[in-house]
């Protein structure tokens, strides 16, 4: 009776804390303890001493390099979708057993069926007793080279009179590359107030209680990866995690971030979308259909309101005058110092030949600049260049020359539609040509031709 209990401890340490070096001892007693067991059963003389040593030798050795790859080891994402490491530590192997069974392959289940592009890693029980602190998460993150670390811990509290209660804290990191630092730390932030830290429950609400924070890490997971996607550029995963956040939500699921929240970053990010495919069209209403989404989710979105300008122009062949009215709804939704919506009102009143409105667009564009307009510079361009591959407009190669000379600094362009417009003016656009020629003047006196 004695050596069983005795081997049935050494078998215990040696499945239960193979982690440790006393672990690793049991393992190879519990080897040798086997290995006698088999040796005693075999004819005598069937097996040489010299064979069994070496026998015994290599399966020590394959035991040693399983113990360090379960002890050092941390599972890797792989390199073509984004990693969520989940490290919770338990006090027992039953509870453990509860965290596995109604916590963390409900969890896996779950990223599998909304179809989320996530390698979940479980980090191991031994690994996860280290994980305290944010710099412990951050660590975490390195070895595994995740782009998440949910981690925590279920700790069983006795709570007279009314018997075991549960503890379940939960905390949050995110880490994403393209992402300044500041953006960083705000999304780290955020992500672990979605995930309230601790929360208290009676040992019969177990499964309840794990269900509903397995449902809460999934959805703040989503809502903080699309945010991370979105700040990244990677306007496409944000769509695809937010409108399953927002379709749960539409469906009854409970989230603390408002459905006002997730449909203005929808309309943003389906806006981020229109405006890459502006210059790299796939199919023929891409385009069209991500400005409508866009403002589907916020009807006063200033970039999309923009969009649905050039949609309604459709490349001359719509309604110029409904885009120009697009264009002063958007002049009204536009932020602080966002002066794209003038060039398009410019170029509109060229088009429909408000010559007079269209100068003193102009004026206004010389005393006007904001962030990021040597982008809107270059969709101009890009745009004009193309109508004009369609359209006999000269009064466009003014404009184009008007750009090029005031906002993009290029005199030599500049000077090349400017003398375009001079060639194909008509007496309907006299004023125009009066100050095309003095533009051209002063360029040749800059550049000396």
């Amino acid at each position: 009776m004695n050596g069983e209990w005795i081997e049935k401890k050494i078998f215990d340490i040696a499945t239960n804390q193979f982690h440790k070096w006393y672990g690793l001892v049991s393992a190879f007693l519990l080897l040798v303890i086997i290995s006698l067991l088999i040796y005693k059963l075999l004819p005598a003389g069937g097996v040489s001493f010299t064979k069994y040593g070496f026998g015994m030798a290599v399966v020590g050795a394959f035991i040693f390099v399983g113990w360090a790859f379960h002890v050092w080891k941390f599972p890797k994402r792989s390199k073509t979708r984004l990693g969520v490491a989940i490290a919770i530590q338990v006090e027992d192997s039953e509870v453990y057993k509860f965290l596995q069974k109604d916590f963390l392959v409900p969890f896996k289940n779950k990223i599998q069926e909304l179809n989320l592009p996530f390698d979940v890693l479980i980090i191991k029980r031994h690994q996860a007793e280290k994980i305290e602190t944010v710099d412990d998460a951050r660590m975490v993150l390195k070895k595994t080279r995740a782009h998440f670390c949910i981690w925590g811990s279920i700790k069983k509290r006795k709570n007279a009179p009314t018997g075991e209660k549960y503890f379940f804290s939960l905390h949050g990191i995110v880490i994403h590359k393209p992402i300044q630092e500041v953006q960083k730390v705000l999304l780290r932030k955020e992500f672990d107030q979605l995930l309230p830290s601790t929360f208290a429950f009676e040992e019969h609400l177990q499964f309840e209680i794990f269900e509903f924070r397995t449902n809460q890490a999934v959805a703040a997971l989503d809502y903080i990866t699309g945010r991370a996607a979105l700040l990244s550029g990677d306007f496409n995963t944000a769509i695809q995690l937010h409108e399953s956040l927002f379709n749960a939500i539409q469906g009854g699921q409970s989230f603390p971030v408002s459905k006002d929240t997730l449909k203005n970053l929808l309309s943003l990010e389906y806006d981020q979308k229109a405006s890459f495919e502006f210059f790299n069209p796939s199919t023929e209403n891409s385009y069209i259909n991500s400005v409508r989404k866009s403002l589907e989710y916020n009807q006063d979105n200033y970039g999309a309101l923009l969009k649905r300008a050039i949609v309604e122009f459709d490349n001359g062949n719509g309604n110029p005058q409904t885009a120009l009215n697009t264009i002063k709804e958007a002049k009204h939704r536009a932020p602080v110092g966002a002066y794209h919506w003038l060039y398009s009102k410019a170029f509109l009143n060229f088009w429909i030949e408000q010559y007079e409105d269209a100068i003193k667009d102009c004026e206004k564009l010389k005393e006007k600049s904001y962030g990021g307009e040597e982008m809107t510079v270059q969709e101009v361009i890009k745009f004009n260049d193309d109508l004009l591959t369609k359209f006999d407009k000269p009064q466009l190669y003014y404009w184009l020359g008007f750009v090029c000379i005031v906002k993009k600094k290029n005199l030599s362009l500049a000077d090349k539609y400017f003398q375009i417009f001079l060639e194909k003016a008509t007496d309907s656009t006299k004023d125009l040509k009066t100050r095309a020629e003095s533009y051209l003047s002063s360029i040749k006196k800059e550049i000396g031709y």
